[in-house]
């Protein structure tokens, strides 16, 4: 998004997409208690880095839309999910849209992008790791992620 031409529209629907993750992430939570993984890895020393990396990854599932949330919070422009409004924007005496506070809105912008590009790195490194264990150790590691195969 920072890479980007600034475009309304576009900001909108990025964030009405987190806020819509965001209740994904609590379905995701039910499903990993209700089925948890079982790795190809247990009882290897590969198996505290598996470990790790799962945590990492739910962990950034959170923290991605939470600092998002918090950057248009504290940005004063409120929070929306597809034109609804669920946090309002915040107008200053001259009627202008004005940061609720500039400290969190710049700390929360930070994080935002550090966790946007760790959660990417890790997601393309769990991809490459479920292809490694098909094409090269032919194990059904990547079959048993497929939702029909539990």
């Amino acid at each position: 998004m920072k890479n980007t031409v600034y475009n309304p529209e576009l900001y909108q629907l990025h964030k009405s997409f987190g806020v819509f993750f965001c209740f994904l992430v609590i379905f995701r939570f039910y499903w990993r208690v209700k089925y948890p993984w079982q790795s190809s890895s247990l009882g290897t020393n590969k198996a505290p880095l598996v470990n790790r990396i799962h945590i990492a990854l739910i962990t950034l599932m959170v923290l991605m839309p939470i600092t998002g949330l918090m950057i248009s919070a504290f940005s004063g422009f409120g929070i929306h999910l597809f034109g609804f409004f669920i946090v309002p924007e915040y107008f200053d005496a001259a009627g202008e849209i004005t940061s609720f506070n500039e400290t969190t809105y710049k700390a929360a912008k930070v994080l935002h992008n550090v966790f946007s590009y760790t959660f990417a790195v890790l997601i393309i490194s769990h991809a490459i790791a479920a292809l490694k264990h098909h094409v090269i150790d032919k194990d059904d590691t990547l079959t048993r992620m497929l939702p029909n195969k539990r």
